[in-house]
């Protein structure tokens, strides 16, 4: 499932839906690596503002992100990679993302607003969220050495899958004693 926010920002050509793969010139040309393809039409790092006060990050994919999956992006390069208990370092911003994105691809990851996809294991709505070992997947059972994920909120209970909640400027939090 995509997401129907729409693009308020201004800026030409937004799609939160697609995904951007650069031409590798080191490659084989193929149906996916075609020089007609030179490369994202946004610089990493650009931030977009949606219907719904709804944002959105554009980023690099630094490994295979799938649909729902909360990802952290590095202050410095854009890059996102799935959450881990491992990767999960306070204070970093997270995103989530609305289509899968191929590991190396560019794309959309959101940051604000409401959201149709949260990828979590079974989770009760309006509860604190935490990283898990799973790349990607959030759950709200939050022990001892989990770091929770703050800003977002789960608004169905359900899971494992892709659920809906809301975003607000999300980031890692404190790990839990």
């Amino acid at each position: 499932m995509t997401t129907t926010l729409i693009p308020l920002s201004g800026i030409e050509g937004v799609n939160y839906n697609t995904t951007y793969t650069a031409y590798d010139q080191t490659a084989a040309i193929s149906s996916t690596n075609s020089p007609d393809n030179p490369g994202p039409p946004f610089t990493v790092g650009t931030v977009s503002k949606g219907t719904g006060d709804s944002e959105f990050v554009f980023v690099k994919a630094g490994a295979t992100i799938n649909l729902g999956d909360c990802c952290i992006v590095t202050s410095t390069t854009q890059l996102a990679n799935p959450v881990t208990t491992t990767l999960a370092l306070k204070g970093v911003q997270v995103g989530f993302a609305q289509v899968p994105i191929a590991n190396g691809a560019f794309g959309w990851l959101q940051r604000a607003g409401a959201c149709s996809n949260i990828n979590c294991l079974a989770v009760v709505q309006n509860v604190q969220l935490a990283a898990t070992a799973t790349p990607g997947v959030l759950d709200d059972v939050v022990t001892v050495g989990l770091k929770n994920i703050d800003g977002v909120v789960v608004t169905t209970s359900g899971g494992p899958g892709v659920l809906a909640g809301t975003l607000n400027q999300s980031v890692v939090g404190i790990t839990n004693p």
